[in-house]
């Protein structure tokens, strides 16, 4: 069994998806302080992942909705584009209401995350 640790807000459907994986997850509901606090992590997170090169890049405008108006003008994306988006990752895993916070998770070698969590050691540390 592996445990990496996440430390970090996720939207509420990614925890019962990982438990349907077999995966182990550790993880709590925060405050308000601690709910802010993290909001701000995430916002900052996600603006790091954004890249206009990939695919992904309307998915990831829409994690990050209340800060990208003025990048999707720049995309030539409408707000009406990135809220259906929005609404559909909502729909698939959530939204981040319940304030689920991932401390740890584990899995067997096998996992096919397993994989994904341990190609980026400074993120995902093993434990």
């Amino acid at each position: 069994m592996r445990t990496f640790r996440l430390s970090k807000l996720v939207r509420d459907g990614i925890v019962p998806y990982m438990q349907n994986e077999g995966q182990v997850v550790v993880f709590r509901k925060l405050n308000d302080e601690e709910y802010s606090r993290e909001l701000t992590k995430k916002l900052l997170e996600e603006a790091q992942e954004f890249d206009p090169k990939l695919p992904k890049a309307a998915q990831e405008l829409a994690d990050v909705l209340e800060v990208v108006e003025a990048l999707a003008k720049e995309l030539g994306l409408s707000f009406d584009d990135l809220r259906e988006v929005q609404a559909t990752i909502q729909k698939k895993r959530g939204s981040f209401d319940s304030r689920l916070f991932v401390d740890t998770v584990s899995m067997p070698d096998s996992d096919k995350w397993s994989k994904y969590y341990s190609e980026d050691p400074i993120k995902y540390e093993e434990i």
